[in-house]
C-alpha cells in the first residue's frame, strides 16, 4: 500500500534538491545572516478597573423588568 502524501513529498524533495543544485551550478553561494531575536509583548497590567468590569457586562434584565415591559407592550 503506497501513501500519496510520502510520493507526493518525495517528489517535491527531489524538486528543491534539483533546484539547490542548480543555484550552486550557476555560482550562487550561501550567505549566513543574523539569528532572529525574538522580543515578547509586554505582560498586561495586573490591575482591573472594576468600572470597566460594569460597563462591558451585560446584565439580563429581571423577572420584574421584563414584566413592567411587556405591560408597556401590551398597552401599545
Amino acid at each position: 500500500m503506497t501513501n500519496n502524501y510520502i510520493l507526493v513529498g518525495t517528489e517535491r524533495q527531489a524538486q528543491l534538491e534539483a533546484a539547490k543544485a542548480a543555484f550552486f551550478t550557476s555560482g550562487g553561494q550561501v550567505t549566513e545572516l543574523g539569528s532572529y531575536r525574538f522580543s515578547p509583548a509586554p505582560p498586561r497590567a495586573d490591575k482591573i478597573d472594576p468600572e470597566t468590569v460594569l460597563v462591558r457586562k451585560r446584565r439580563k434584565p429581571s423577572a420584574a423588568d421584563r414584566a413592567a415591559l411587556r405591560r408597556m407592550a401590551e398597552s401599545l
